[in-house]
């Protein structure tokens, strides 16, 4: 009876922690002077040099709309300290079920059985990755990937908001140190 008490403690906890598990993964170069940099260009990557793709514009209209009032300021990519850099990672998911129940009949009597065929099938989703590189060295300084993803058969508006806010969460920790 005394843990049923504690459950919505445990609940509360599990909630709690679950909270802090940040929906970006941020990386940076150790020791780099972010202070350093001034100024920003986004190149578009290969797939996007001909024909933007439509998510391509959403993730350059944010990141534009996100680095407006920050320590960046935009500029043509050969005036640029840092080129930002912009990828769809590929992520292979499995949906499928991987226990079935029966019933049946057998000898002198009725049965349960259980099996565990894997039935499903494989699809893709993307994580957004961002990376600043240092137009001077072409070193990477700083990169930011998305944990939540973008499948196919999203909204428009939907692959819009997710991508307006996968780009607000990367940049809200850029630079590094700084408080957000």
């Amino acid at each position: 009876m005394r843990a049923l008490h504690s459950l919505p403690l445990i609940a509360a906890l599990a909630l709690l922690l679950g909270g802090c598990v940040s929906p970006v993964v941020i990386d940076h170069r150790a020791g780099t002077d972010f202070s350093q940099y001034r100024s920003y260009a986004i190149e578009a990557p290969d797939a996007d040099q001909e024909a933007l793709s439509l998510n391509g514009q959403r993730v350059q209209e944010a990141v534009h709309r996100e680095l407006a009032d920050g320590p960046l300021t935009r500029a043509d990519l050969d005036q640029a300290d840092l080129a930002v850099r912009y990828a769809f990672v590929p992520v292979e998911k499995f949906q499928g079920s991987t226990l079935q129940f029966g019933f049946g009949w057998f000898n002198r009597g009725y049965g349960i059985g259980a099996t565990t065929p894997v039935e499903g099938e494989t699809y893709e989703e993307h994580k957004l990755q961002i990376a600043l590189v240092e137009r001077s060295s072409s070193e990477v300084v700083w990169e930011a990937t998305s944990r939540d993803t973008l499948y196919e058969s999203m909204s428009s508006e939907r692959r819009k908001e997710r991508i307006d806010a996968m780009v607000a969460e990367m940049f809200n920790r850029f630079p590094p140190g700084a408080a957000n």
